[in-house]
């Protein structure tokens, strides 16, 4: 236990003692961990954004005019077998004169019904369908375009937001590319750093080092406190980023996110997947820092 607090010590020591180098080290880190938590938070935006997308996708499809209510009922039973089915709801030619007049109030399009007597209505029955995934319409458009339909069915129209959803993943895909090269070039950097912190590190130290190893210090005790010191970095960076990232969470960008869109919360997901965002990042932080103090040591540090 003693010498666990003398490695420890050590370590802190060695921290503050090249607080230049040190810093400079830790900004890179913050680079790329401020890198990959933007990536995380666009991915986050991203899967919301299409999910909210998704649940207003549906297919109108409109029934032939002499079409009877038990045929649309037994349309109906047929479609709701098919497992990419979410939902069907059935809209009667009353509801659908009702949708037609009020959505062409204003239009020269609704003087068209003028040519109908008052208990005429020219419109017939149609379905809102649907699907669990955006992918899965084409496959329900199949299925309706099978002979024993043609019948029944007029006309269907995909009303969806398929064009909105490929602009967002074909953006998120380009950020994502780009940003793996941001963090990549920012861990090369940081390697670097971290490489000649350490090295100068055991330079400043090295009566230290020949000292202890004069009263009998194993390389065990004379390493760990590098490797110690090199995870240090890691841990300040993350706790930088988290006191940065957060209060702009909550602040700035919550704000301006709640003016566009309506419950995409990303302060709440970075707070309830805190240890799973930050967590990581620190892991992967401590063995890349880990695996270039070790480097370093083996070729400065004879023992």
């Amino acid at each position: 236990m003693l010498s666990f607090f003398r490695i420890l010590k050590f370590a802190v020591q060695g921290f503050f003692r090249n607080f230049w180098l040190s810093l400079v080290t830790i900004t890179m880190m913050i680079m790329a961990i401020l890198s990959m938590t933007l990536l995380v938070g666009i991915n986050h935006i991203k899967d919301t954004t299409v999910q909210g997308v998704e649940q207003k996708v549906d297919i109108s499809i409109s029934m032939k005019p002499d079409v009877t209510r038990e045929d649309v009922e037994s349309l109906v039973h047929e479609l709701e077998g098919l497992k990419e089915i979410k939902s069907v709801l059935i809209v009667t030619p009353e509801e659908n004169l009702e949708i037609f007049r009020k959505n062409n109030a204003d239009s020269p399009i609704r003087d068209a019904l003028d040519i109908f007597a008052d208990d005429e209505n020219p419109l017939s029955y149609s379905l809102v369908v649907q699907a669990f995934e955006l992918n899965q319409y084409e496959d329900v458009l199949n299925f309706l375009d099978q002979d024993q339909y043609l019948d029944i069915a007029e006309s269907s129209t995909l009303r969806d937001h398929k064009d909105i959803v490929d602009t967002i993943d074909n953006l998120s895909n380009v950020v994502n590319k780009y940003s793996w090269y941001v963090i990549a070039i920012f861990i090369l950097i940081s390697i670097i750093v971290i490489f000649n912190t350490v090295r100068m590190s055991i330079y400043t130290r090295k009566e230290e080092v020949m000292i202890m190893k004069l009263v009998g210090a194993n390389n065990w005790f004379i390493r760990t406190p590098f490797l110690l010191e090199s995870v240090f970095y890691g841990l300040a960076a993350i706790i930088i980023v988290m006191v940065i990232v957060y209060p702009l969470l909550d602040f700035v960008i919550q704000p301006s996110i709640n003016s566009y869109f309506s419950g995409l919360e990303l302060s709440a997901y970075f707070k309830n997947n805190i240890f799973y965002i930050f967590g990581y990042q620190f892991l992967i932080l401590a063995i890349i820092n880990i695996l270039s103090t070790a480097v370093a040591i083996k070729k400065y540090l004879k023992v």
